[in-house]
């Protein structure tokens, strides 16, 4: 994270800080509290205790600090759904996770298996959104990301699946109908005439 990036990060967290829940900022700073839990894609996410914060003016569709989870609404909604929740929970990540951007990723995909938002399509999607970019001082090149990504999907799945239940994997298999079961109704009754049924 550059300098200035690391003061704006840091001043915007001191707000937060100091005004509290109410955060309220002026329209020209864009930024507006979103309280423990935001909306995106059709699902309400937060991240434990940890604050959730939009800004307009971040460089990136998001970022975090001590204690902040930071967003910017306007480049998030330029991403696929699947994006949009992946970055949410990969900035959630580093709060679980710590600083490394690689665990952060892992962390997320870990997520989005479990929570059913993230299949191979939408890891995808993820991949791309990385752009094939180069390695900064703070960030992996998008092919060693997506790299990542494939394996920490590989583990994530492979982990789902040994956890599902029993009943369930039972259930997804053909049976026959047991002597005790009883029987079901597959067509309504038909009116031939005034009171007969057939």
């Amino acid at each position: 994270m550059g300098w200035p990036r690391t003061l704006a990060v840091l001043v915007l967290a001191l707000k937060c800080v100091a005004i509290g829940p109410a955060l309220v900022l002026t329209p020209a700073a864009a930024q507006t509290a979103a309280g423990d839990s935001v909306q995106l894609a059709g699902r309400m996410v937060r991240c434990k205790d940890v604050r959730v914060v939009t800004d307009r003016g971040l460089p990136s569709e998001g970022a975090q600090a001590p204690g902040l989870l930071i967003l910017n609404p306007d480049m998030l909604n330029e991403q696929p759904a699947v994006v949009r929740l992946f970055v949410f929970h990969h900035e959630c990540g580093h709060h679980n996770v710590g600083d490394s951007e690689l665990e952060a990723d892992c962390w997320a995909v870990g997520r989005g298996v479990h929570e059913g938002w993230l299949d191979a399509k939408g890891l995808g999607q993820v991949c791309q959104s990385f752009e094939d970019a180069p390695e900064t001082s703070t960030h992996p090149s998008g092919r060693r990301r997506c790299r990542n990504l494939d394996r920490c999907f590989a583990s994530a799945i492979a982990l789902h699946r040994s956890k599902a239940p029993v009943s369930t994997i039972a259930a997804a298999s053909p049976s026959k109908p047991t002597a005790s079961a009883p029987p079901r109704l597959v067509s309504g009754p038909i009116l031939v005439s005034t009171g007969t049924l057939r």
